[in-house]
């Protein structure tokens, strides 16, 4: 009877068949070897125009920012952050403070809080960059405020003010006026404009810097908007009125 002969383990094709098929599901879970070697990198777009307004004088940017993870790994968006010049002259850091969730709808904000961006993932929205009032200033616009919606309230209470608007009384409106001259910054002038984005990875962080123009005919514009203050509009109300411009920039 003939002995069985004993193959080595190493040359038994069966089951390195057997290990190799395992080997190949367990690769087919993993995620891509780029996705585990490549750190994440961020990368912004800007749309060629943006938005700017104010609020009894202190400014307000609105521009479309996508920001797309074109790196292999996940990564946090802590923040982003507008800095302007005028005429090689530091004037403004905004940062981001909330977004249009829906471009059609330009009234629903939702808050700019830090998000998550997967690998080939990408943002993009309508951001609004400005500073709020500091504590001080917004009791002090609050103030003002209420003792310009009472007067304004109890004229238009009086029968021969029916169906008319009214004006408020200069010292009513001159606090807003004070605050528009302290806080107005859109004077003509040559702008250079600097979109920072930070996230959860150092290496991640990126920037573009932009420039624009803005011509005395904006700045009057955007001026215009303190004449309709005696009415209360731009303080407790608008009229749609003052809708701000929108120049182009351009990358540099």
């Amino acid at each position: 009877m003939e002995e069985a002969v004993s193959v080595p383990f190493y040359l038994n094709w069966s089951l390195w068949a057997v290990v190799i098929a395992a080997i190949a599901i367990v690769l087919s879970q993993m995620p891509p070897i780029q996705t585990l070697v490549r750190r994440a990198k961020v990368e912004m777009e800007l749309y060629s125009r943006i938005h700017i307004t104010h609020k009894v004088g202190n400014p307000n940017v609105q521009l479309h920012l996508m920001l797309t993870n074109v790196g292999g790994r996940s990564v946090r968006i802590k923040g982003t952050t507008l800095t302007l010049k005028r005429d090689g002259k530091d004037i403004a850091v905004l940062p981001a403070q909330n977004y249009l969730q829906n471009p059609d709808d330009n009234k629903t904000t939702v808050m700019f809080t830090s998000f998550a961006l997967k690998s080939k993932e990408e943002w993009a929205h309508i951001v609004n960059f400005l500073n709020y009032f500091s504590r001080p200033d917004e009791k002090k616009y609050k103030s003002a405020e209420a003792l310009l919606k009472d007067d304004l309230f109890e004229k238009r209470e009086l029968p021969e003010n029916k169906d008319r608007l009214v004006e408020a009384e200069e010292s009513h409106v001159s606090k807003f006026i004070d605050m528009f001259n302290e806080k107005f910054v859109w004077l003509p002038g040559e702008y250079e404009l600097r979109v920072s984005v930070e996230a959860s990875d150092e290496k991640a962080n990126t920037s573009k810097n932009y420039r624009f123009t803005l011509f005395e005919s904006d700045s009057d514009e955007l001026s215009r908007a303190k004449e309709d203050y005696k009415l209360g509009d731009g303080i407790y109300w608008d009229s749609g009125n003052h809708p701000g411009v929108i120049v182009q920039i351009v990358e540099t």
